[in-house]
């Protein structure tokens, strides 16, 4: 009898162990219930004045860490970058440096525009969105150095470097902080 008992006992154990085992492989493939990609975008604006007053570079973050400076041109830029593979540095840095140069006219109009969003894969922003917003209108000369200054500072500090082990677990940092 003590024996049918252990037998008994040992087929329990066994059945129960499958059982728990099928729940772990179970889990181990259900990973974030949905798609792991996720879109980085930076839209800028900045005004005709603050392109001649300063000189403005953007510098794209990768698996390499900051690339070289690039010269800003234009008054409007739009960069995006889709991540599918983990883990991944991705990131957009914008600077200014005012230029040692007289003003010429009375007002200026001073606008820098710098917004970083993060979306999945439907489209829903994820995670953090980080923006930067300066528009002054008619400022005067003797002001706007000031107002540059205040603006190359801040510039820095801005969270929009990511570094990604996946969609939905990274890191946020700051050029400053690299």
């Amino acid at each position: 009898m003590k024996t049918i008992v252990m037998k008994m006992w040992l087929v329990v154990a066994a059945a129960l162990t499958v059982t728990l085992t099928s729940c772990s492989d179970d889990d181990d493939n259900n990973t974030s219930g949905g798609s792991d990609k996720i879109t980085y975008s930076v839209e800028i604006e900045v005004s005709d004045d603050v392109l001649s007053l300063a000189t403005v570079n953007l510098q794209e973050y990768g698996n390499s860490g900051l690339g070289a400076a690039t010269q800003l041109t234009k008054t409007k830029y739009d960069w995006s970058k889709t991540i599918t593979s983990y883990p991944a540095k991705v990131g957009l840095a914008l600077s200014i440096e005012p230029k040692n140069q007289e003003l010429t006219k009375e007002k200026y109009d001073i606008k820098v525009v710098y917004v970083v969003t993060m979306k999945n894969a439907e489209g829903n922003i994820k995670g953090a969105v980080e923006g930067f917003y300066r528009r002054l209108s008619g400022v005067p000369a003797a002001r706007v150095p000031g107002e540059l200054e205040k603006i190359k500072e801040t510039l820095p500090n801005r969270k929009t470097l990511i570094d990604f082990t996946s969609a939905s677990n990274f890191t946020i940092r700051s050029k400053s902080e690299l």
